[in-house]
């Protein structure tokens, strides 16, 4: 967690030091970094965790889940592509408990320039991405009471938390690439390819599951 926030910092600061560079040789060539953010919509196959969530009449997590984005774009006669962080968050509600999902995504991308016009370009390559995400199942219902903190006399929360590793291919559009305003289009297909099994931070897992396998459709937009 650490880590992803101090990378977040990083970017943001990179981002307002976004420049234009340009090389010569036989004939001018630009090299561009541009700093952007967008949205993007994750659309995963079934999780094996809602199994778990169903059989317990628990709120499940839905296959689409949107993700908010931003990061730093490289484009060059012939290849281009881009380093990404994403927030993503879902909030499922079933009968009195309800789960708060939080994922926190980091995606690079290596693109060949296809066709690259003066207004538009076509590339395609290979996404690679890493996803941290936390799930927090409680009752609505729940109460605390402040004269008797004991956590064993507490309960109504359950916490989960699971890595995965995607990689897979993808491709971009890149549309006005001369106006003050560019848009990239983007889209890729990602295949988990870690175990992605589950941990917890208040206490060890038993009858674990894992992800892997259960791969994902991604769909972006993002100004440049």
């Amino acid at each position: 967690m650490k880590n992803t926030i101090l990378s977040l910092l990083l970017l943001s600061f990179f981002i307002g030091f976004s420049q234009e560079k340009t090389t010569d040789s036989t004939q001018t060539k630009k090299i561009k970094l541009d700093g952007y953010f967008g949205f993007t919509g994750n659309i995963n196959d079934n999780f094996n965790l809602n199994k778990k969530l169903r059989n317990a009449n628990l709120p499940e997590l839905d296959s689409f889940i949107p993700e908010l984005t931003f990061g730093l774009n490289y484009f060059a006669p012939h290849y281009s592509g881009d380093i990404e962080f994403g927030v993503l968050f879902a909030k499922p509600e079933e009968n009195n408990n309800e789960m708060k999902y939080r994922g926190f995504n980091t995606r690079l991308r290596v693109h060949y320039n296809v066709v690259n016009q003066e207004k538009f370009a076509f590339t395609t390559g290979l996404s690679l991405a890493y996803i941290g995400s936390q799930y927090d199942i409680y009752s609505k219902d729940n109460t605390i009471d402040l004269n008797d903190l004991d956590p064993d006399n507490n309960s109504g929360h359950v916490n989960f938390t699971n890595q995965m590793l995607y990689v897979g291919p993808s491709v971009s559009l890149y549309l006005f690439k001369k106006s003050n305003l560019q848009v990239k289009v983007n889209a890729g297909y990602e295949f988990a390819i870690t175990r992605g099994r589950y941990d917890s931070e208040y206490g060890s897992v038993l009858n674990n599951i894992g992800e892997s396998g259960n791969n994902r459709f991604v769909f972006g937009v993002t100004l440049l």
